[in-house]
Formats: C-alpha cells, sequence, structure tokens
C-alpha cells in the first residue's frame, strides 16, 4: 500500500479511536460508508463529557441509563464512549452517519420521528446534536407500544435535559392505517426487542412471537394503532425519520411512501430479514430516493425456521435520502 493512503489510514485510526481497517482489501469489507463519510463527527468531537455512576455517556454527552438496556451491556455504567466508528453498544456506524448527516442539514429547526422509539435513543441524540449546534426550536415524535420502553423514554428526555411534555411521545403501535392492535405484555422489557404488535389472526405474526418470545402462551394487550401518514402530516417537514418496527417496516412505507416523498428529508430504516432489505431497497429506489449508507441483514440459514426474521443474526440498516430536498451535508 502506498505511504501516504496508509498514513492516512493511520491518522484516522488515531482520530476516532477504533477505526475499521482501512486498508482491508475491498472485496472482503462492506462498512456501508466511506473514511470521508466519517468526516460528519468532525463538529461533534469536543462536547464536554464526563463518566457519572449509573449513566453511559457517548460521544454526543447523552447520558442512558442502564437499567433501559439489555444485561449485556448494563456493564458499561460509568463508562464514556468515543465517536462510534465501526460501531458502539447501540448501533453500526453506518446508522450515526445518518442521524448526524440528518443534523448537519437541519436549517435553523430540527424534527425527528421515531417509529418503534424503544428508549429513544435516535430522538434525543439527535435533539443533542442539534442543541449542540446552535438549534433551538427542536421537536421529537415518539412512537412506542411496549409500556415498559415507553416508561424509559419519557426518562430518557428527562435525563438528557428535555422536556417530554413539550414532545410528542406517544404510547401505541404503527401501521399502514388506524385503528387497534394487540402487542405482547412483556416482564422484562429491557431484555425484549423483537416484539411486534398482531391484527386479527395473523398466523405469521404469531409464528414470528413465538420465534423471538418462545413457546406457550403470550399475553397481549390492546393498543391503538397509528396511520403512518396520520404521524407524518404532524409536520410540514421532517430532518429525519427512523423507523424499526420488527418486520411492519415494508407495510409502513408503502402505505406513507406519498407523504415520506412530501416531507421527510432522511429516512433510516432497521430490517431484520433479507426479504425486507430487498423489498425496502426496490420501494424505495423506484420512488425516486437515494440510497446514502445501508448494511445488509445478517443472517444464518436455518432449513428449520418457519420465518426468515428467524434466521437473522445481525439487523441489517438502509439510510434514505430524497434528492430534491436540496440537501448537501456540512462537514
Amino acid at each position: 500500500m502506498p505511504i501516504l493512503p496508509r498514513l492516512k489510514s493511520i491518522a484516522k485510526q488515531m482520530l476516532y479511536g477504533a477505526a475499521p481497517v482501512w486498508d482491508t482489501p475491498e472485496n472482503q469489507r462492506y462498512m456501508g460508508y466511506t473514511p470521508d463519510d466519517v468526516r460528519v463527527f468532525d463538529r461533534f468531537l469536543n462536547i464536554p463529557k464526563q463518566a457519572e455512576p449509573g449513566f453511559l455517556v457517548d460521544y454526543l454527552g447523552v447520558r442512558t441509563r442502564p437499567e433501559s438496556l439489555a444485561n449485556h451491556v448494563r456493564n458499561l455504567a460509568g463508562t464514556v464512549h468515543g465517536i462510534p466508528v465501526p460501531g458502539d453498544w447501540h448501533a453500526e456506524a453506518v446508522e450515526h452517519i445518518g442521524l448526524i448527516k440528518s443534523v448537519l442539514d437541519a436549517k435553523g429547526t430540527y424534527r425527528i420521528m421515531e417509529l418503534g422509539a424503544g428508549w429513544g435513543p435516535w430522538l434525543v441524540a439527535g435533539a443533542a446534536a442539534a442543541r449542540h449546534l446552535g438549534i433551538t426550536d427542536i421537536h421529537m415524535l415518539g412512537v412506542e407500544a411496549d409500556t415498559g420502553h415507553y416508561a424509559s423514554l419519557r426518562q430518557h428526555l428527562l435525563d438528557n435535559g428535555f422536556d417530554p411534555d413539550q414532545h410528542t411521545l406517544l404510547k401505541a403501535a404503527v401501521g399502514a392505517s388506524p385503528g387497534k392492535a394487540r402487542f405482547p405484555k412483556v416482564n422484562d422489557s429491557a431484555n425484549q426487542w423483537g416484539a411486534r404488535p398482531t391484527q386479527g389472526d395473523s398466523t405469521a405474526d404469531s409464528a414470528y412471537l413465538s420465534s423471538v418470545m418462545g413457546p406457550g402462551t403470550i399475553e397481549m394487550e390492546e393498543v391503538d394503532l397509528l396511520a403512518i401518514n396520520d404521524l407524518l402530516t404532524r409536520q410540514p417537514q421532517w430532518d429525519l425519520v427512523h423507523i424499526d418496527v420488527q418486520g411492519w417496516e415494508a407495510d409502513i412505507c408503502r402505505a406513507g411512501m406519498g407523504e415520506l416523498g412530501k416531507r421527510a428529508k432522511r429516512v433510516i430504516i432497521g430490517t431484520h430479514s433479507r426479504k425486507l432489505d430487498g423489498d425496502l431497497m426496490e420501494m424505495f429506489h423506484q420512488a425516486g430516493w437515494l440510497l446514502e449508507h445501508e448494511k445488509p441483514t445478517q443472517m444464518q440459514y436455518d432449513r428449520q425456521a418457519e420465518k426468515l426474521e428467524s434466521m437473522t443474526r445481525a439487523d441489517g440498516t438502509q439510510v434514505w435520502v430524497k434528492p430534491d430536498k436540496n440537501i448537501q451535508v456540512k462537514y
């Protein structure tokens, strides 16, 4: 490898910490971003932050309570984390890069929606990054159906200086059309992130829930089902719409594609099967969106599995941008 590119690789590793090995042969890596994309973090390198007992602190200074998280990461309480390249305890770099690009492209206001919000990591990260850049007109909309996660969502805003009552946090599920759905009652929400709603007697949903929650009777509760278009029309423009609803993404995006095209500048989608990867890719491509970043779902084939989602070892991510929104990331 020529000396200059090698020196650049070393410099990036020194600057950003645990950076990928940039000189890995290209056909043996799939990062979903380039070394230049990492420059989006430059304006967030010097945010004051310090370790706090009982909190995990990230590169934006966002404080997260370990009890909101799964057991295997709770030992990170009291630690401070740097730029998430190639990823962090929560997500891969592509998802963070998409989020930061949405903030850098914001023009005086910042509007973010997170569907399947969990404890609201992307809502608060986007709002905190926008606040760091001096944006004060911020509004978050989060939708979460799980009772435990919804409580963590409200607390996460409070822990980071945002009044949840000044934003829109809805305990509900999201679908293609409004109505009612059933959602599993989970005793230990922090260790269950795969639940999704079901409607009627859907055998597909029942099989999926059994695969992630185990066999036996699953106690359900009725929740409101909010239509994607009714949520999108609450604001004239969204800087970012983040969707991660454990398999309903294609139906939701298909129903909302018209309003997404009118109102959303960027969409980040969590994917949960190879089929879902392809369905979303075709849908957004045909609608004229531009794929900025992508990491496909990782799977382990299992002939005995009833559902493709059951073969998934790691979720994927797609970051889409609407090219007619005059977007130009400012490093």
